[in-house]
């Protein structure tokens, strides 16, 4: 197997970042050249002192701001050949390592994913991200305009990495969009599905969690139309369609909850649709507002 440095960004983690750590430590058949680095980036709950307590696992501080900062950092830090991260809210099984740098076999890979399931969901809103397939990598590198693969469960050449100029500090939210379609524009069809590499993410468990989720996701696919403009293009038709997709779904929800009400509806397929709209409205929401900025500040 490849030689492998594992980067973990981390802010404010303390809660969940023992159990991430605890799991990576007990790989099983995994590259027996491994190092584990987590990059806290400006903790300010303990998150540092919890690392301390595992042996092995080397620290580093990285003060910029934002994931793409942080993964960066620990790019740069790393000395193996291949760079895997993880969020520290998630749980590796114990075969995930070997099993996502398992494709780098192929020298044509340069970019990995693996199967990401969610930390048993038992609210509506936990239900919903589980149902939609929000953390779904199978669907995200194969999704136009943009295939990616999400930075909570990737792998990938270190050379290549560098290569492409790392994580752009300017993202605060879709940064592996943008990291990922940079590594596919020099190497295409370079994408592996690492299906049995599964991983454990907690995920927002509230409305008000959800709503500032999608809007944040919202601005991040803006962010890239916004750079990608001689790529991709949004228009006056695509902005009809969501308008009207979200009234759709506006209309359903209304009506699913009145029949959960009264009995004739299963609850949860209320609060599924409920949770949808709300994904839907303020993810469009995030979108055209940055995008309306960014259009202005353009112009200016």
């Amino acid at each position: 197997m490849p030689s492998v440095s594992v980067v973990l960004p981390a802010y404010n983690a303390a809660a969940t970042i023992g159990d991430t750590l605890q799991a990576l430590l007990g790989q099983s058949c995994g590259p027996s050249d491994r190092e584990i680095i987590v990059v806290d980036n400006g903790s300010t709950d303990g998150t540092p002192d919890v690392v301390a307590r595992y042996p092995g696992v080397r620290l580093l501080h990285e003060s910029t701001r934002g994931p793409a900062a942080a993964r960066n950092c620990g790019l740069h830090q790393a000395a193996k050949d291949i760079i895997v991260h993880l969020d520290a809210d998630t749980l590796p099984a114990r075969t995930w390592l070997a099993r996502l740098v398992a494709p780098f076999d192929d020298p044509r890979v340069v970019l990995a994913g693996g199967r990401t399931l969610i930390f048993h969901p038992t609210t509506p809103v936990e239900r919903y991200i589980a149902g939609a397939g929000l953390y779904e990598t199978e669907r995200a590198i194969t999704r136009p305009p943009f295939p990616f693969v999400p930075s909570l469960n990737m792998a990938v050449r270190r050379s290549v990495a560098l290569e492409v100029g790392g994580w752009d500090v300017g993202l605060l939210t879709a940064e592996d969009v943008d990291f990922s379609h940079r590594v596919l524009k020099r190497y295409p069809d370079s994408i592996a599905y690492a299906r049995d590499a599964v991983l454990f993410h907690r995920v927002r468990a509230t409305p008000e969690q959800l709503i500032r989720l999608a809007d944040s996701y919202g601005r991040g696919v803006a962010a890239m139309y916004m750079r990608y403009r001689d790529e991709v293009r949004w228009d006056i038709v695509k902005t009809v369609k969501v308008r009207g997709r979200i009234g759709l779904r506006a209309i359903e929800a209304a009506a699913l909850r009145w029949g959960a009400a009264v009995r004739i509806v299963p609850p949860a397929r209320a609060d599924f649709s409920y949770c949808h709209y709300l994904w839907s409205r303020h993810f469009a929401r995030g979108f055209f507002t940055y995008y309306r900025r960014a259009q202005w500040e353009a112009r200016a």
